[in-house]
């Protein structure tokens, strides 16, 4: 039923293109504009980009109730999330997830080499009480961030990121957030200052428990679900003069016993889904960042602005299982990388051109306490990661602009300790790629400050990881992958147009997208089922397919109080894998696969300020469009597709004081039982979320 209304609405605005979050507000009848710097690594008017973009601010994270970094992405406009586990989300964007979309944290990449295929939980321990606004790309971006952007790249921005940001006075923020269905008690507090007229610094810290999970209807609640979390952001900015500011920034998360539920005995089966057999599967998570930025504003021969960063970030992961009361196992990795960026930026008559360079590199320790060899991936490991870059904004006349842009990329992977699949031998790997890659695109606009349409052409690719080329682990329900040391380098081509429209009345954003995909790595089973009852799978190259797609933004003023909004999002997408194990390749559908969606909305503004309502209402059609794999997906996935849904929220706020803010979110109104495709448990019932903040 939604794809066929939202085909009909797409035919009936007969255009393309992008977000949800921020568009244009109401301030002396004209729209306002919007500013991002994400997709051509310098700032632009959205309006004026050739991409398909989107904002989340921190105001709407709280608004909203959302529980983590990734729930705030649900707002985009055909984002899809995956929760294997409570704790543990993985965004689909326009098809893809995990290692083949980018996560940056102040243009920091976050994707490592360990990062694994599928749905990963990495972009989970980011805390969203540290980010003043995510800065979502949909489409390849492959020329400015090199391997892995390929369904989307999405920026999280953290708070102070110039000095004006800081009041003259010190100033103390405390939270807390409190929910029914989640149980959970989540507190906040940070406090800024500037110190000097020239430096200021921030330090926040936030201690999240999360409780069983109850779910709608008659599952209830649902056991092992609970975990804990800690996060703490350190920044400080020193003005050296009025063109160049020095930034440090430290963040550090850690999480305890995030469970996989549905490997477990404690798992509920829903529509169908068989319960697990392992007593407890936990994961413990700590990650830290630390940066020293310097930003320069100073014209030169060859820059206008110039931004230098030195990176440190460590990621420690250890797995517990307990198979039966007398089988236990560990394993895990710690991954410490080392970063290293220049972007440049210089105005020449007509043409923007913004250029520089990227290196990082990978150490790697693995551990198992079943293989002495290895862990998850190869042990006493490094992965190097070079790009050179260069995009040009040509301005034809005042209307019309061209992007283009190339990148020049090199890995490299070096491995003393890898579990040879074929004898159990200890043997090395070294392998290197290097390719380079293009991109074309455009926006003209039909009307100035109000119109505008985009096309763009971009060539997208991923170098094998670690994680691709010497897995030793568990993957999918019931499989257990082996290295695979043979593999090559993905390649992509997307296509994608847009139109964009703002006014004082109306919003909307169209995009229609394309992606044609060659020598995708896809997993192969080997025929082989191990002495647990998993079936093995190794890796190729052999995923030739497509993906293809629309989603449909649009927000409408009824006057300064009233606001009305629909997204509406469809995809389809078919690869070449070998879905069953008499190897018999066959062009399957993509693995969870987005079902058609649509979500409505009405906010509502007191002219005073004081408060404010919003309700809103979100359908999923039926996730039935599965892969042969999906359907041997047996703990996450119903054997007839998992259902669709329609679930209601409504939420209001109210200003207590200058000081205080008060806000109730009741999630699932109706209290549904449901799932969201290719998560290993149900959602939240009927939920009630209270947010109170207190500046002084």
């Amino acid at each position: 039923m939604l794809k066929y209304l939202f085909s009909t609405t797409t035919l009936v605005f007969l255009a393309t293109s992008v977000t949800a979050n921020e568009v244009s507000q109401l301030k002396n009848n004209n729209p306002v504009e919007i500013i991002t710097v994400t997709a051509e690594r310098t700032s632009v008017s959205e309006l004026l980009s050739p991409y398909s973009t989107s904002l989340i601010y921190e105001d709407e994270i709280i608004k909203k109730g959302y529980r983590t970094t990734v729930d705030a992405l649900s707002s985009v406009s055909g984002v899809f999330l995956q929760k294997t586990g409570h704790g543990q989300g993985s965004p689909y964007i326009r098809g893809f997830t995990g290692f083949r979309n980018v996560f940056l944290i102040d243009g920091i990449r976050l994707n490592n080499s360990v990062f694994r295929e599928g749905p990963n939980q990495y972009w989970n321990t980011v805390d969203s009480y540290s980010i003043a606004k995510f800065e979502v790309v949909k489409g390849s971006t492959s020329v400015a961030y090199g391997s892995d952007a390929i369904g989307g790249t999405v920026n999280a921005i953290t708070k102070f990121q110039v000095l004006n940001e800081f009041d003259e006075q010190p100033l103390t923020f405390l939270a807390y957030r409190g929910s029914t269905a989640e149980q959970s008690n989540v507190f906040r507090a940070s406090h800024q200052n500037k110190i000097t007229n020239n430096s200021g610094i921030s330090l926040g810290f936030s201690v999240k428990n999360f409780g069983n999970l109850i779910a709608g209807g008659d599952t209830n609640e649902q056991h092992n679900t609970d975990y804990k979390e800690f996060n703490i952001d350190l920044k400080w900015l020193l003005s050296l003069d009025d063109n160049l500011q020095l930034t440090t920034a430290f963040f550090k998360t850690v999480q305890d016993d995030v469970p996989r539920t549905h490997k477990t005995i404690h798992s509920k089966s829903f529509v169908g889904t068989t319960v697990g057999s392992e007593l407890a599967r936990d994961l413990n998570q700590e990650r830290q960042l630390l940066y020293i930025k310097l930003d320069a504003k100073q014209q030169t021969v060859i820059t206008d602005t110039a931004q230098f960063t030195i990176s440190y970030q460590q990621q420690n992961e250890v797995r517990d299982r307990t198979r039966t009361e007398n089988r236990y196992d560990q394993q895990g990795f710690s991954v410490n990388t080392l970063g290293f960026s220049v972007n440049l930026a210089k105005r020449i008559n007509a043409n923007q051109i913004v250029y520089g360079f990227e290196y990082y590199r990978d150490n790697i320790d693995s551990f198992s306490s079943s293989n002495k060899t290895q862990g998850p991936v190869a042990d006493n490991a490094a992965y190097h990661w070079l790009g050179f870059y260069g995009q040009n904004k040509y301005n034809l006349n005042s209307k019309t602009s061209i992007d283009f842009g190339t990148r020049w990329s090199y890995q490299r992977v070096s491995a003393n300790r890898v579990h040879n699949p074929i004898n159990s031998d200890v043997i090395a790997i070294n392998k290197k790629w290097h390719n380079t890659i293009f991109s074309l695109r455009g926006n003209h606009q039909l009307k100035p400050q109000s119109t505008s349409i985009y096309l763009g052409v971009a060539q997208g690719f991923r170098a094998p990881n670690l994680s691709d080329l010497t897995r030793l682990d568990s993957a999918r329900s019931n499989e257990f992958e082996i290295p695979s040391l043979q593999l090559k380098p993905e390649y992509y081509l997307s296509v994608d147009s847009g139109i964009k429209f703002r006014s004082h009345k109306l919003n909307y954003d169209i995009s229609i997208f394309y992606t044609d995909i060659s020598d995708q790595i896809q997993r192969v089973p080997t025929g082989i089922t191990n002495s647990d009852g998993e079936f093995e799978i190794t890796k190729e190259n052999i995923g030739n397919g497509y993906t293809y797609g629309s989603e449909i933004d649009i927000q409408y003023f009824l006057n300064k109080q009233l606001k009305l909004t629909a997204r509406m999002a469809y995809i389809k997408g078919k690869i070449d894998t070998f879905p069953r194990s008499d190897n018999i390749l066959e062009n399957d559908y993509i693995s969870r696969l987005m079902p058609t969606n649509l979500n409505l909305a009405i906010d509502y503004s007191a002219e005073s300020g004081e408060w404010w309502l919003n309700t809103s209402m979100t359908a999923f059609d039926k996730a039935d469009r599965l892969s042969a794999r999906d359907k041997l997906d047996t703990q996450r996935i119903p054997p007839k597709g998992t259902p669709g849904f329609i679930i209601w929220n409504i939420s209001g706020g109210y200003t207590i004081s200058k000081a205080t803010q008060l806000t109730v979110n009741l999630h699932n109104m109706l209290d549904k039982n449901y799932r969201i495709h290719g998560s290993g448990q149900n959602e939240a019932g009927r939920n009630l979320v209270v947010s109170i903040e207190y500046l002084f």
